[in-house]
């Protein structure tokens, strides 16, 4: 009986232990399984075609992410956001990188979703062409890529900041400032030049001017993510990538998962779509050149300190995580 006891108990001790064992491979498939957190910022401009899809499509969650996104009014916010820890990945163009950059703030791009004309002035209908905004009051973004397009049309109409009255505004105000008359056009892009439109009821007016600039729109993350969480940047790209196949494949499918993300008409995005030429790259030789430009219209516009030291640009552009992401 003692025999027979004795092995009943090892046998009990036995399959605890199984139990036990079990129960931590289980977790270890769980916690391996289980989505990986990940906070986004987006800003709210359709030349983000690929963020939007990707949250459409459940394109982040495909690749064992569980995101969570925040919209911003304008890249430059989503990069404030970013530098404060209230996000990891996000979008902006590069002016914005510009300026955190001679500013020593650690912004990366690790990536560029497309090249874009994408900017207007929108106007009452008396300001004719660019060279009738001289002693007017004209919206803008302060240290944005708007603001740089702002200086080309300037000097394309023979024009300096001193001859208009450049006010700064969150992008969200450019259509109530307009529609008050708080303001006499501004520069910007979809989906506000659209709205501004529809809402002036004949009021407004869009003057383009082609050819002046050709921005990026780019994927920024902190070097101290690409540091730590290389793999998880990764994964963003991978989701971005399939969403840039997407917009490849399907345009018009693309504009509806756009709109219906930024609640806008799908044939606004449809008519902006021709001027956006959605390619996820690495454009490294051409970004640095243009942050080259532009730290000089910086520095010679006195944007920034007078003892700035312009870093070395190659660094601020990653191109290794897009090329480990393009590999599945």
């Amino acid at each position: 009986m003692k025999k027979a006891y004795g092995m009943g108990h090892s046998a009990n001790r036995f399959a605890k232990s199984t139990a036990v064992l079990l129960a931590a491979l289980l977790g270890a498939v769980s916690t391996h399984a289980r989505a990986q957190d990940i906070t986004i910022g987006e800003g709210l401009a359709v030349g983000w075609g690929q963020f939007f899809v990707a949250d459409q499509s459940k394109g982040w969650e495909k690749q064992g992410l569980s995101p969570k996104v925040t919209t911003f009014p304008s890249g430059r916010l989503v990069l404030d956001a970013l530098v404060g820890g209230g996000v990891v990945i996000g979008t902006a163009a590069e002016t914005p990188v510009l300026f955190a950059n001679l500013n020593g703030l650690p912004v990366r791009v690790i990536g560029t979703l497309n090249r874009q004309e994408s900017f207007d002035l929108v106007a009452k209908t008396d300001i004719k062409t660019i060279k009738d905004i001289k002693g007017r009051k004209i919206g803008y973004s302060q240290g944005t890529n708007a603001h740089y397009y702002l200086s080309k049309v300037l000097k394309e109409a023979n024009l300096t900041f001193a001859d208009i009255t450049a006010v700064s505004l969150n992008p969200g105000d450019f259509v109530g400032s307009l529609s008050s008359g708080a303001i006499d056009g501004f520069i910007w892009t979809e989906p506000h030049i659209s709205l501004a439109v529809k809402q002036g009821g004949g009021k407004f007016h869009v003057i383009r001017s082609p050819g002046l600039y050709v921005g990026f729109s780019t994927i920024i993350a902190l070097q101290s993510t690409i540091d730590s969480k290389p793999e998880l940047l990764v994964k963003a790209l991978r989701a971005l990538v399939d969403a840039d196949e997407v917009i490849k494949k399907d345009p018009n499918a693309a504009a509806n998962l756009i709109a219906e993300r930024i609640k806008i008409d799908p044939e606004i995005v449809r008519n902006f779509l021709p001027r956006t030429k959605f390619d996820l790259a690495n454009n490294k030789q051409d970004l640095v050149a243009e942050f080259e430009a532009q730290a000089k219209w910086a520095i010679e516009n006195k944007l920034v300190r007078p003892d700035v030291k312009v870093p070395d640009f190659n660094t601020i552009v990653v191109t290794t995580l897009l090329d480990q992401a393009r590999k599945k």
